[in-house]
């Protein structure tokens, strides 16, 4: 490898660090603690180096948003890939289900969120994210049985059900039992799943 791949790829490392360091900072210290030095002190690179990559705080953030959602779209794809293979027993279809969801929603995540609700520059990763989560619902419906308008109505449903529960799990620790979500779905899949009754 010549000199100047080399420094492309550490400047691709380091400003992976730089976001990574920066979703820590939020899920820590929450948004207003994000800055160019608190977040190169997280990634332990020089306080220059997060000005040359990200010359304002809402461009550091937005970044942060991207790297996080590519990062969701990815692992969402395969948990997607999984479900479109066959079929799936309700119990199984929720329990994959549930560990996809309940893999991330860190208190970065959220932070984010309401900073794109205020910031309209953050709108169009975030409307990423939930479309990601929303895509991954509706296969998990389809694969329960149900189809058209159903799938289009109970997928955003599902995703603010388990953005709701993970945000009162993050900020009243005990108040949520532990299997909540997974028992929510059950219910749901046998009191409105089509197919489910027939796979039982």
């Amino acid at each position: 490898m010549t000199d100047a791949p080399k420094r492309q790829a550490r400047g691709l490392e380091r400003r992976r660090r730089i976001l990574d360091a920066t979703l820590r900072v939020i899920g820590r210290d929450g948004i207003g603690a994000v800055t160019h030095r608190s977040v190169a002190d997280e990634a332990d690179v020089p306080f220059a180096s997060v000005g040359y990559y990200f010359a304002s705080k809402e461009d550091l953030l937005r970044e942060a948003l991207t790297t996080f959602v590519d990062d969701e779209v990815a692992r969402l794809r395969e948990v997607a890939d999984r479900l479109e293979g066959g079929e799936l027993a309700p119990q199984e279809l929720v329990e994959s289900f549930v560990a996809v969801l309940a893999g991330v929603q860190s208190r970065a995540q959220f932070e984010i969120y309401l900073e794109a609700a205020r910031v309209p520059a953050l709108h169009e990763v975030a409307a990423r994210s939930f479309a990601a989560y929303e895509e991954i619902a509706r296969l998990a419906l389809r694969s329960a049985g149900f189809e058209g308008e159903d799938i289009e109505v109970l997928a955003p449903a599902i995703v603010g059900l388990t953005d709701g529960l993970a945000v009162r799990r993050l900020a009243a620790p005990g108040s949520v039992p532990r299997n909540a979500l997974r028992d929510a779905f059950l219910v749901m899949l046998r009191a409105l799943g089509p197919g489910v009754a027939a796979r039982r």
